[in-house]
């Protein structure tokens, strides 16, 4: 536990990583899920510099999001970043309200210049695909109704 900070886990790939983020400064800190207690904490290990950097480009421009839905505008942040048929996706959660369950996910179409732009997946067979890769690889850590 890092006290004055949030922390965010997510996934890269297969990786289970955490963003710690330091309320009071601009400084994020990454670091690799190794392990997880009973209790529910983590161990942590550092992943090295290089992965780190490779990370934090990766997700910067995609990590918090803010999506106008019908009734509010929700924030997300990142649960994983994944690719299921050569193309890259990026699944959220709602970062202000723990209790809505509900996850939000997008097509990760890289610009070329470290950023990202995020697009909504229109075709059906396409949503399916993902939506069975997400219960494949990340089922075991979500309630699914």
């Amino acid at each position: 536990m890092f006290r004055k900070t949030t922390e965010y886990a997510f996934f890269n790939q297969h990786v289970h990583l955490l963003l710690v983020d330091y309320n009071r400064d601009d400084r994020k800190d990454l670091f690799l899920i190794a392990d997880q207690e009973e209790d529910g904490t983590y161990i942590l290990e550092y992943p090295g510099e290089l992965f780190t950097e490779q990370i934090k480009e990766l997700v910067t421009s995609i990590f918090f999001v803010t999506v106008q839905e019908d009734d509010r505008e929700a924030r997300y942040v990142l649960g994983a970043y994944f690719t299921a048929n050569r193309k890259d996706y990026a699944l959220y959660y709602d970062r202000d309200n723990e209790n809505v369950k509900a996850l939000v996910f997008f097509r990760a179409k890289e610009l070329g210049n470290g950023e990202y732009e995020l697009e909504q997946i229109e075709d059906q067979a396409e949503y399916q695909d993902v939506v069975e890769h997400i219960k494949d690889n990340y089922g075991h850590l979500l309630h699914i109704e």
